[in-house]
């Protein structure tokens, strides 16, 4: 009897300790709520305090994006879509880009790209990108402008650049050259030696090949007008050829599969005459790299985020002055 009443009297601490817990651990949720929130509500009217401050800085910094964006030469951007046919898109990429570090002597880019020093000094940048494919169905998914691909970190993933397309991105300062930029590039890239005989290479091995398809056409055409002399002649006759023959068998299929192999190499051929075949280009509305709107709203932010402080800075200062003559005064 003792021990049942000792054990009832320990199970009843227990309960009350564990009830004692759950209340100190809900106060101190509460507490920090509470916290919480006076310190949102503090930060709230200090705000509303110092909203003259924030606003007339906001005010001016918007006021200085808006002459900024007036005194400043405003950029357009557009991208062309290119093809590069069999050719290693690293290749193009590459001779692409080595007019960037030109964007600083016209004359020399007037000279590789055939135009005028005048409009070599509307051009802002230019440079070639691949397409990344992420999910490895033969699809672009987005294009590397920011160059996040890295083949020795990414090469456990499905995630890989298209091959045969590059992706042009000028920035000039007139709209109106991009006719006359695209045609340079085009010309500077057709030009060179390199590209030009890996793209005769090309279209001589796929004339070579489609040579080779319409002999191997003419031979199953061969046999299989064969297998008909075979079926029509007399019994005894195709029974002794049976003897001495493989199986009778139809080849319409595959030779449907070796034209239609025979028009693709055929279509590319056409439509890929030159290293660099055009797909999509640039655009008659392009994009303005620096609105103004965009400008306004970035220097109106930070304006108002030194307003902010200037006002911490202002609210503080006695107290600050006082830390640093106390500083010097212990110095």
């Amino acid at each position: 009897m003792e021990n049942t009443d000792i054990q009832q009297k320990n199970n009843h601490s227990d309960e009350i300790d564990i009830f004692e817990f759950c209340s100190k651990l809900w106060y101190a949720f509460k507490s920090f709520l509470t916290g919480i929130k006076n310190l949102l509500v503090s930060v709230l009217i200090f705000l509303i305090r110092k909203s003259l401050w924030i606003a007339i800085f906001a005010v001016i910094g918007m006021v200085f994006g808006f002459f900024w964006h007036s005194v400043t030469q405003s950029y357009y951007s557009s991208v062309l879509v290119a093809n590069t046919g069999n050719i290693n898109n690293d290749i193009m990429i590459d001779h692409v880009n080595k007019l960037s570090v030109l964007k600083n002597k016209p004359d020399i880019l007037a000279r590789h790209l055939g135009i005028t020093e005048a409009e070599a000094k509307e051009v802002h940048s230019i440079k070639a990108f691949y397409g990344i494919d992420v999910n490895n169905d033969d699809v672009m998914d987005f294009v590397d402008y920011k160059g996040i691909y890295a083949p020795k970190s990414n090469a456990d993933t499905l995630m890989r650049r298209i091959p045969s397309y590059i992706y042009l991105k000028v920035s000039i300062y007139n709209e109106d050259i991009f006719p006359i930029l695209r045609k340079g590039i085009l010309q500077y890239l057709n030009s060179n030696t390199y590209i030009r005989e890996l793209h005769n290479i090309r279209i001589k091995q796929k004339k070579e090949y489609i040579v080779e398809l319409e002999r191997e056409r003419l031979m199953i055409d061969s046999l299989q007008r064969y297998q008909f002399t075979l079926s029509n002649s007399s019994r005894s006759v195709r029974d002794m050829l049976m003897m001495s023959s493989p199986e009778i068998k139809l080849f319409y299929n595959d030779q449907l599969k070796l034209y239609d192999q025979q028009q693709s190499i055929e279509r590319d051929i056409e439509l890929f005459k030159e290293p660099i075949t055009i797909i999509q280009d640039f655009m008659a509305l392009s994009v303005e790299d620096r609105p103004v709107t965009q400008l306004v709203l970035i220097f109106g932010i930070i304006a108002a985020f030194v307003g902010l402080f200037c006002a911490l800075l202002w609210q503080y200062r006695r107290f600050i002055w006082r830390l640093i003559k106390e500083d010097r005064s212990v110095s």
